[in-house]
């Protein structure tokens, strides 16, 4: 008998052992678990009992992100981590991944199943492979990287983002009452509840019709803490429809703005966060908060430009750009009698514009122009963004009071400099298109963003 104990005590503690975290699966082990083979990304994670509720799922390069082949980020995108027999906590997963440099973390998935970039890791530590760890592009994430594919990258996860294993859920209502800036501003919804996608909320007919005004609403299940923020999309007023090149960004025009001490400043916290209050109200008939995109609008003025062209690198043909005509480009005409290319338009004194060579630009050949001046060393004029109200005076246009500019470029001391827009690594089809954020160009394509010459921004 006391040897049957003695052989239970060792079995026991067989048991204990390989419940640890500190008894680290071989390789061989995980790869046979999750039926990984060379050329795969393979990882393998602890996770501690009280952090492990739900499943948990690996993200990454392999499938955008846990967008798959979509836009949205979803749970069936994405491989789920299996249970290593025989080492509880321990879990592994095998992914095909081309990427040169493949990346990739764990997240866990909610309490409904559905994917939540919440619960990503927050902390973690390496054993083995090729994975370092970097901060996140916001607060309490990291991100993964897990570079080669020649052996199981092994790390523990000592911290998800948030734990939904002890997140208290509530099925939320947020309303937006609003004046809507005469109904053409729309409340949208981002944040953890729907994984930082803008969701356009929805309007409440009863309400509105009781009300008199505008009332908005979105309706769904989160965890107490879920940061979120309103934005704001506009409608078309003659269509009806959100204005597509006007959808909620990381802009400050889509924020709230609040009222304080006579000074609209942009609402902070920018990120709210839910309470134990399931029903949440923004009023924006009151006189203390409102829409960035409700404020006063500037008058426009009628604007005399022109401007005499340097010697050197001089095109033949020169437009105006900026936001007063969305950047599409005022022709100059030229004034054999005096010199100058000149143009009549509206603008507003904020808005800001530049010079390019005629032509669809980028397009059909069409370069952006920098100004440069000899100050001891070529400079660009005002980092090449000139401002109406700095340089606008007085004046008469077609024979009416009107603003003018007057921009001599001919002395010796000013060079221009055509900037060549190509667009590298980014091919444009029927479903990719060209915008204009703040002057610069951008390319949408399958709902990303890159920038010019083809990294993707968003």
């Amino acid at each position: 008998m006391r040897k049957f104990y003695a052989f239970l005590a060792a079995a026991l503690m067989s048991v204990s052992v390989f419940a640890a975290k500190d008894v680290v699966p071989s390789d061989a082990t995980i790869m046979d678990a999750c039926g990984g083979e060379v050329g795969q990304v393979v990882v393998s994670i602890f996770v501690p009992a009280d952090m492990a509720c739900f499943d948990v799922v690996f993200v990454g390069t392999y499938n955008n992100w846990g967008k798959g082949e979509g836009t949205v980020e979803d749970a069936a995108n994405c491989k789920k981590f299996e249970a290593i027999e025989g080492y509880d906590g321990w879990y592994a997963v095998a992914v095909d991944d081309e990427s040169e440099s493949p990346e990739g973390k764990p997240v866990m998935l909610d309490v409904d199943g559905k994917f939540n970039w919440a619960y990503q890791v927050g902390a973690a530590t390496i054993i083995r492979g090729g994975v370092t760890v970097v901060a996140g592009g916001v607060a309490g994430e990291i991100d993964l990287k897990t570079y080669g594919k020649d052996a199981p990258n092994v790390y523990t996860v000592d911290a998800w983002k948030q734990n939904p294993c002890t997140a208290v859920y509530h099925n939320y209502n947020v309303q937006v009452i609003s004046t809507g800036c005469d109904n053409l501003a729309v409340p949208f919804i981002i944040g953890g509840m729907n994984n930082w996608n803008a969701q356009e909320m929805q309007i409440d007919v009863a309400k509105t019709q009781e009300l008199k005004v505008p009332v908005y609403y979105l309706n769904f299940k989160a965890a107490e803490g879920t940061e979120y923020q309103l934005l704001s999309g506009l409608r078309d007023p003659q269509t009806g429809k959100i204005d597509s090149t006007a959808q909620p960004g990381w802009n400050d025009a889509s924020y709230l703005q609040i009222l304080v001490d006579d000074v609209w400043e942009r609402y902070e916290p920018s990120n709210s966060k839910l309470g134990t209050e399931v029903s949440v109200v923004y009023d924006l008939r009151l006189d203390t908060i409102r829409w960035a995109r409700c404020a006063p609008a500037e008058p426009e003025e009628l604007v005399g430009l022109q401007v005499k062209l340097p010697a050197e690198n001089c095109p033949e043909a020169v437009e105006v750009i900026g936001g007063f005509d969305e950047w599409q480009g005022t022709a100059l005409a030229f004034n054999a009698s005096t010199g100058y290319f000149t143009a009549e338009f509206a603008a507003k004194p904020s808005q800001f514009f530049k010079f390019r060579s005629a032509g669809a630009w980028p397009d059909a050949g069409g370069t952006e122009i920098e100004v440069y001046r000899d100050d001891d060393n070529w400079s660009t004029i005002q980092d090449n963004e000139l401002v109406f109200s700095q340089l606008w005076q007085d004046g008469t246009c077609s024979g009416e009071p009107c603003k003018t500019i007057t921009l001599d470029f001919s002395g010796e001391k000013y060079r221009w400099k055509a900037i060549e827009q190509g667009i590298e690594n980014v091919t444009l089809t029927e479903k990719a298109h060209k915008v204009m954020v703040d002057g610069v160009m951008y390319i949408i394509r399958d709902n990303k963003m890159f920038n010019v010459q083809g990294t993707q921004v968003r």
